[in-house]
């Protein structure tokens, strides 16, 4: 099963990654934008997910899990500036516009948090699955939700 989960997310962001250069080759924008921005956004959720479920409940034998995950989530917190080209609103965004206003803070966001991540798949790799867990809670959505997505 864990394999699974393992193919499954790095198809999705090959795909991901895929629809990313394709838009901006093509200079296509509007809703294609919005469903590249929200696949993303759900393939972190998705990340952030396994991480809390094994935080809560996981053993040792998860510790490959949950450094895959980690990493993973870093990874795909990295994607997002690129999928939001500097003044690429489409109709249909739950971005504010603060975002391209606040450009430098919302990339640094981004970034922070995907240095957070990779930190909890370091933690997870030196000092244990225990240790870790407890970092699970410094990843914030909010830090980039509450000033940057509409309700």
């Amino acid at each position: 099963m864990k394999n699974l989960r393992v193919i499954v997310v790095a198809v999705l962001v090959t795909v991901l990654g895929v629809n990313i250069a394709t838009a901006r080759h093509h200079g296509e924008g509007g809703e294609r934008d919005f469903h590249t921005r929200d696949g993303l956004m759900h393939l972190i959720g998705a990340q952030r997910g396994i991480l809390r479920d094994i935080a809560k409940e996981g053993s040792a034998e998860d510790v490959g899990e949950f450094i895959r995950a980690a990493n993973a989530l870093s990874a795909l917190l990295a994607m997002i500036p690129s999928t939001f080209e500097k003044n690429s609103m489409p109709d249909i965004s739950r971005a504010k516009p603060e975002i391209w206003s606040n450009w430098d803070d919302f990339v640094t966001v981004a970034n922070t948090q995907s240095i957070v991540a990779a930190g909890i798949a370091t933690t997870a790799m030196t000092e244990g699955l225990e240790v870790a867990k407890v970092r699970v809670d410094d990843l914030d959505c909010g830090s980039c939700h509450t000033p940057y997505r509409k309700e």
